[in-house]
């Protein structure tokens, strides 16, 4: 079932985007290290159907070295190899391809780049832009991924990158956005908010995993820590009907959460997302070992 595991290497991003969902920038501290990975890789290769692994963040380029050790450990496996970046070290093609090009040596199979307002004022010449016109010239298969509020997708008159394949996404109003983005939002009532919309819980697909061993179906949802339990063992024995939190999620969705959790609640949020994490974010203590890590409830 588990086809993606996505390694946070690290918190710290080289941008404090008010869209973020596990609170990112300068200071955020979480750094995994090159035996963790080395773990969490070997690990890995006895669960049967898990062939991908990414390495994100944060913004996984402020970590170059280890970036690229972790790159050739998980290609010595047999990984599938995938990277998420914003793209922040392009500021030229000729730079991009300086950082890019041990990627595409190591046989890294994707890269990611986000470029949109959130991440650049202007998107049509930004890092991530350059970053990814370097990776068609070297042959690297190239995602653009772009975000929008929902129902506003303002890139779709916007040129995009010969041959880059684009996934366009909705903001989650979770972890910092749903500070910063919700004011002047309608609200709607936490009863219609019945299903989870953005994952297939009945047929998880992909985890992450972060510095802290928490390991995470959605950013802040764990089913189990790498530190306590060998991540194989997480992984084959999780089952989400048992879960406090994924279980009410699966059923009934935030709705559920809310009526299997806690009767003190705001009663009206934007969307299903706002309503899961804002009762995840009000139930932490009591659920901190399913909850977590604390840093992206802006702890």
């Amino acid at each position: 079932m588990v086809k993606q595991l996505h390694i946070i290497l690290t918190y710290n991003c080289s941008l404090r985007c008010h869209h973020c969902y596990v609170y990112s920038d300068q200071r955020a501290t979480g750094n995994i290290s090159l035996g963790q990975i080395s773990t969490y890789l070997n690990e890995g290769r006895k669960v049967p159907d898990l062939q991908w692994i990414f390495f994100g963040g944060g913004e996984p380029f402020t970590r170059y070295p280890l970036l690229l050790k972790a790159i050739q450990k998980a290609r010595k496996l047999n990984y599938y190899v995938g990277v998420e970046t914003n793209g922040y070290f392009a500021r030229t093609k000729s730079s991009g391809i300086q950082f890019l090009r041990p990627l595409a040596n190591l046989g890294v199979k994707e890269i990611r780049i986000s470029n949109d307002f959130f991440h650049y004022k202007k998107v049509e010449n930004s890092p991530a832009k350059h970053a990814l016109e370097a990776a068609q010239e070297l042959g690297m298969s190239s995602t653009l991924v772009r975000t929008s509020f929902p129902g506003n997708n303002n890139y779709s008159d916007l040129p995009t990158i010969s041959r880059a394949k684009v996934i366009d996404q909705e903001v989650m109003y979770i972890g910092r956005a749903a500070e910063t983005q919700p004011l002047g939002h309608p609200l709607m009532d936490w009863k219609i908010f019945s299903e989870c919309p953005r994952e297939d819980l009945y047929s998880v697909e992909r985890l992450f995993i972060d510095a802290y061993g928490y390991v995470q179906t959605c950013p802040g949802i764990a089913i189990g820590n790498a530190y306590q339990t060998p991540l194989n063992e997480i992984i084959t024995n999780f089952d989400i009907h048992n879960h406090p939190i994924l279980g009410p999620l699966l059923e009934n969705g935030p709705s559920g959460l809310i009526t299997d959790t806690t009767d003190n609640h705001e009663g009206q949020y934007i969307d299903a997302c706002h309503c899961c994490y804002s009762i995840r974010h009000q139930i932490i203590d009591d659920y901190s070992e399913w909850l977590g890590p604390r840093h992206v409830y802006g702890y």
